[in-house]
């Protein structure tokens, strides 16, 4: 197991801190190891005082920390002393640290000052061309900007950006929270910046959102991500744990990361890739009121011998036992070929016949319970129409289900056709999580459907009811396979 270390605040409220980024860490299944540099006296209402721990104490700390073994991330919070800042510089650049995420927190948000100007300037010198990643909100990364360049008063973030950039650090995240509108976070680097926009979710509950992101990030690179990929998955993260914020007093509460993240969770970057080429090619979906005369498994038959690469079972006539021992005896022959099985609506079917995991619609049970119940290898997938539906989604689905594309007859709920923009806004806003379209796709708009960013396709009717379904089936893969978005597909057809 992958651990990382914190040197930050304590925070006796829980919402930040190295409090805070424990809780963090263990939410990515990483380890954590903290150095305290602050003692707080802090509620829900804000920072009362706070208490220094001498530079010499921080020291020892590390130095017991450090000399047993070495983290494979570190993130920085609060440094309360120019000191601080260079105790903390000297001994990480003695063990050659790697993966440094520099929150820096200059003043709280109840208006608490932390670091002074000779902290910031030490801060500047010894700590940012150590770092990694540098995540300063826009009052800070103005503040720093200042401090060194003071007749300049810039307020055009691509020049600070470069700034940072140019003190040595790797890379800048300049945090969107405090501007008007959405909010946008700007990653650059000096081969170029990522936007990650996201809607703003109208909360008072926002106490120690920066610590949540840091800690995601520095935890995510301590599991092997690349950078860009932590901080969308950590982005990610936190959008969600908006959502479900912890209120414990009188005043504000804290985002809480669920325990059940798995799309920010990666278990491996071998198992993440392999998970992503699992959601590609031809999603079968298999529907017996379609063709009364066809069984549940001839079409599953249908599906394996013809090449497809995901088959979801939808059945709503059959009991819960039957549907059960169906799946069970399915899953035998999925497995067998390296077919994912996937239970449309039923998470306790997918549980008890050992699925490899459920489909879910609006109206099911939602995605966080689902993953709860079936754990992190599970694939859940999740039926959305927009961005806003898959930012809910995001944290614990393995993919999106979007649509109808074309519009469908097979299901009466579909809704009226979204168009193919749909997919490509929802790629955009998520790269990282694989799209199954489905609803009214033909041989003939497959091409246009992948160009549009879906990862597979999805399709009931068109093999159900097809006079041959096997080949049907084959058509559909090859069709997909010689597309331009997907020439890796494996050849499973013959």
């Amino acid at each position: 197991m992958s651990f990382a270390l914190t040197i930050a605040g304590s925070d006796p409220s829980g919402g930040a801190g190295v409090q805070s980024d424990l809780r963090t860490f263990d939410r990515f299944d990483v380890s954590g190891t903290s150095v305290v540099t602050v003692l707080t006296e802090q509620n829900s209402s804000g920072v009362i005082d706070a208490h220094v721990v001498s530079h010499e104490i921080v020291l020892g700390q590390l130095n017991a920390l450090l000399t047993d073994s070495l983290p494979s991330a570190t993130k920085i919070g609060v440094l309360s002393s120019a000191k601080h800042v260079e105790v903390v510089a000297d001994r990480l650049s003695q063990v050659r640290a790697t993966n440094i995420v520099l929150d820096p927190v200059l003043t709280s948000s109840s208006g608490y000052e932390f670091l002074d100007a000779a902290g910031q300037n030490a801060l500047i010198d010894t700590l940012f061309p150590m770092c990694t990643l540098i995540t300063p909100n826009i009052p800070e990364a103005h503040q720093l900007y200042n401090l060194r360049n003071p007749r300049c008063n810039c307020s055009l973030m691509p020049t600070i950006a470069d700034w940072f950039l140019d003190t040595g650090c790797f890379a800048v995240l300049i945090k969107g929270g405090h501007s008007d509108g959405d909010c946008t976070d700007t990653l650059y680097t000096r081969s170029g910046n990522v936007e990650f926009v996201s809607n703003r979710i109208d909360t008072p509950h926002t106490h120690g959102t920066g610590c949540l992101l840091s800690a995601s990030i520095t935890a995510l690179l301590s599991r092997g991500l690349d950078l860009e990929s932590a901080v969308r998955r950590a982005k990610h993260t936190v959008q969600a744990a908006l959502t479900s914020p912890r209120v414990m007093g009188k005043a504000r509460g804290y985002p809480m990361p669920s325990p059940y993240i798995t799309t920010a969770l990666a278990l491996s970057t071998h198992g993440e890739a392999a998970m992503t080429r699992a959601i590609h090619g031809l999603y079968v979906v298999t529907d017996t009121q379609l063709r009364p005369s066809r069984s549940l498994e001839s079409i599953v038959s249908a599906a394996i011998t013809g090449g497809a690469t995901l088959i979801q079972i939808r059945d709503k006539t059959s009991s819960t036992q039957q549907l059960v021992e169906s799946v069970r005896e399915l899953m035998s022959e999925c497995t067998a070929h390296g077919i994912q099985l996937i239970v449309n609506d039923r998470v306790d079917v997918a549980l008890a016949s050992g699925a490899s995991g459920v489909h879910l619609g609006p109206n099911d049970m939602l995605p966080v319970d689902a993953r709860r119940i079936l754990g992190k290898e599970a694939v859940i997938g999740a039926s959305v129409a927009s961005v806003v539906e898959a930012a809910a989604a995001a944290p614990y689905v393995s993919y999106f289900g979007v649509g109808a594309i074309y519009g469908t007859t097979t299901k009466a709920d579909a809704g009226v056709p979204i168009g193919l923009e749909r997919i490509a806004e929802i790629t955009r806003a998520f790269p990282d999580i694989p799209i199954v379209a489905i609803g009214g796709i033909k041989l003939e708009n497959v091409d246009a459907v992948l160009a549009a960013g879906a990862s597979a396709i999805a399709v009931v009717s068109a093999v159900v009811c097809a006079d041959d379904m096997t080949q049907a089936v084959q058509e559909f893969v090859i069709k997909i396979r010689h597309s331009t978005m997907d020439k890796s597909l494996p050849d499973r057809a013959d």
